[in-house]
């Protein structure tokens, strides 16, 4: 029985052989990294209104777009660009106050739970917000080191559903 000539050359040189495999291995890393890793959402968006009632003559409505970005298998951050408006009886208290803040963190998932620690929150250009009302009604884990757990829920196969207690809750479709 003969050999064909490029089957003998490929055993007979181990370089070729060595180039092919990773040529191959490349090929299936790349497969698998597409379905496994590709499939979740890069960024999703979360528009928010919602109001903080303390009283009849008190309350604070903070209204913008939560943006989460994924920044690797276990890093990410957030956005928010909104504002804060304060209320009494006789209406709006003063202009609303521009938000432009970045909050950078790294989870876990164990099963259906996120674990989130901070590692740092910035302002971004034209942020005009304090720190406190960041924390009262934006960002309530804004310190570096501050750790969050959320469930995590899948709805419908479709939607990925997020949030701790004191965040309103979050969805995002892939």
């Amino acid at each position: 029985m003969t050999v064909n000539r490029t089957i003998s050359a490929f055993i007979k040189s181990p370089l070729s052989l060595l180039f092919l495999a990773g040529f191959v291995i490349t090929l299936v890393g790349m497969a698998v990294r597409a379905y496994s890793v590709s499939p979740l959402k890069d960024q999703c968006d979360f528009p928010v209104s919602f109001f903080h009632i303390r009283s009849d003559s008190d309350v604070t409505m903070t209204r913008g777009m939560y943006r989460t970005y994924r920044d690797g298998f276990n890093k990410g951050h957030m956005t928010f660009i909104g504002n804060i408006s304060h209320f009494n009886q006789q209406g709006l208290v003063a202009k609303p106050t521009p938000v432009n803040r970045e909050l950078r963190f790294t989870g876990e998932v164990h099963d259906n739970q996120f674990e989130m620690t901070v590692v740092s929150q910035s302002r971004r250009l034209s942020d005009h917000s304090s720190d406190q009302d960041i924390k009262d009604y934006v960002f309530p884990h804004i310190d570096p080191g501050s750790v969050s757990t959320s469930s995590l829920y899948l709805l419908n196969g479709k939607m990925l559903a997020a949030g701790t207690e004191t965040v309103p809750r979050s969805g995002c479709i892939n």
